[in-house]
Order: structure tokens, then C-alpha cells, then sequence
């Protein structure tokens, strides 16, 4: 299995609807995200929760890259709006 955007090679983002699927999967685990990170700012230290902020975001970052962004070049249509330039 390769997530990489290659057209050469066939990844797990050709099937629209699974890809459909994964987007939604991973937009949804990216908003739990950002509950977490609301969740713990002021229940902890400055710094750990910059520390923890820091992880998430780096996280977040991955997921966006690695898979968000992969799938929504392979299928455009697929594309939240608010991931519009």
C-alpha cells in the first residue's frame, strides 16, 4: 500500500469513494484534534501545554500532508470549501 501522490503507481486514493471515506475519517480525527488541543489550555502549564499544542499541531501537519492533501489533488471534487485558495 503507498499513500504517495504518483500517478504512476496506484495508490489507496484511486477509488473516489474510498478516498471519500479517508477524507472524511481524517477530517473528522483532525477537528477531534483541535477539541483536544481547547480542551487542555487551561488545565495545564503554559508550557505544557505549548509542548502538547506543539505535538498535536505536528500531528495535524502529517495528516494534512500526507493524506488530506494527496487526496484531494487525486480528486478535486472531493475538496472541503474551506480548504479553498
Amino acid at each position: 500500500m503507498t499513500i504517495q501522490d504518483n500517478t504512476s503507481e496506484q495508490t489507496v486514493f484511486d477509488d473516489k469513494e474510498t478516498a471519500q471515506r479517508i477524507l472524511q475519517a481524517f477530517l473528522s480525527i483532525n477537528g477531534e484534534m483541535d477539541d483536544a488541543i481547547r480542551s487542555v489550555e487551561h488545565k495545564t502549564s503554559p508550557e505544557e501545554y505549548k509542548a502538547f499544542k506543539r505535538g498535536v499541531g505536528y500531528v495535524m501537519y502529517e495528516v494534512f500532508d500526507k493524506i488530506v492533501e494527496p487526496i484531494c489533488k487525486r480528486h478535486p471534487s472531493l475538496k472541503p470549501a474551506e480548504m479553498e485558495d
